[in-house]
């Protein structure tokens, strides 16, 4: 019996099917069926009631389930206390970031790496660390805007504020943008949630800016680079354009007007679930990541 089978055991029971325990572990679906079947045979009880639409804890599953849990836990537990011993701690942690902030993380993540050669990091774009944390078995992942009530630790890093840019190109054509009600007579470019809607109204210094637009995009790499390319006026995380606004690619326009703060966070699970080393990227995050405000 390998602790491996036993920790996967109870990925299968908090995501509730044998697909979502394989796409969070990055295994296929079959090995993980038969490795739940042998932890059955080796313990001689059915653990699982299964039909074609549902997967549920039978009565001596929910017994081992609830007594496993604190094995597992005290297992970890003992693990970090030798690890603590280590001047090379070792593991490895799946890290969610969101779309276009692996550049801004980039020589952060790195510089981590350089510290602990020995921790392993598997970096995964997503959109919402909330929805996916468990699916994708995530032990880190950063997340803007609000919290959801969850089983998960939320700790905020800094504020983001968001700007007015366009090109100098589009400028150039543009000439009569004084205040913001010029913006309305503009093409602007929106970004487009992947759950939410378009992102067509702006909120600068405390009114709600309806925009138009001709382009709109779910991916924030193609809306940076749009607005590059002329196409419009777009309202970009500072934090993400802080490069292209010092080489003069992107110009910042109407600085007097302010956007409302978006928090950004770092979201792990339930504390039980925090291994040494994510600890580690933790604090290591939590020291440089409000350094790139600065920076931008």
């Amino acid at each position: 019996m390998k602790v491996e089978d036993l920790t996967l055991f109870t990925v299968v029971v908090k995501l509730g099917s044998f697909t979502a325990a394989a796409n969070a572990l990055d295994l296929p679906r079959g090995n993980v069926s038969r490795r739940i079947s042998e932890l059955e045979q080796d313990l001689g009880v059915a653990l699982f009631f299964r039909t074609t639409r549902q997967l549920s804890l039978t009565q001596h599953g929910e017994a081992y389930h609830q007594k496993l849990l604190k094995a597992l836990e005290a297992l970890d537990q003992a693990n970090d206390a030798a690890q603590q011993v280590s001047d090379s701690p070792k593991g490895k942690i799946k890290f969610g970031l969101l779309p276009e902030s692996d550049g801004p993380l980039q020589e952060i993540i790195f510089s981590f790496q350089d510290k602990y050669p020995d921790i392993e990091l598997d970096i995964r774009i997503i959109n919402n660390g909330f929805l996916e944390m468990y699916p994708q078995g995530l032990d880190l992942a950063v997340h803007g805007g609000e919290l959801l009530n969850s089983n998960i630790i939320a700790r905020k890093v800094f504020g983001l504020e968001r700007v007015l840019v366009a090109s100098p190109e589009f400028l150039t054509l543009n000439k009569n943008i004084n205040n913001i009600q010029d913006i309305k007579q503009c093409d602007c470019i929106c970004y487009r949630w992947p759950s939410s809607g378009i992102e067509n109204q702006w909120h600068l210094n405390d009114e709600y800016l309806q925009v138009k637009t001709k382009l709109t995009s779910n991916s924030i790499g193609f809306v940076k680079n749009a607005i590059i390319h002329g196409r419009g006026i777009g309202f970009l995380p500072q934090i993400l354009i802080g490069d292209e606004i010092r080489n003069g690619q992107l110009i910042h326009i109407l600085p007097d007007y302010r956007s409302e703060k978006e928090d950004i966070w770092l979201l792990s699970p339930e504390k039980k679930g925090i291994s040494r080393v994510t600890r580690l990227l933790i604090d290591h995050l939590l020291i440089e990541m409000p350094k790139l405000v600065s920076l931008s």
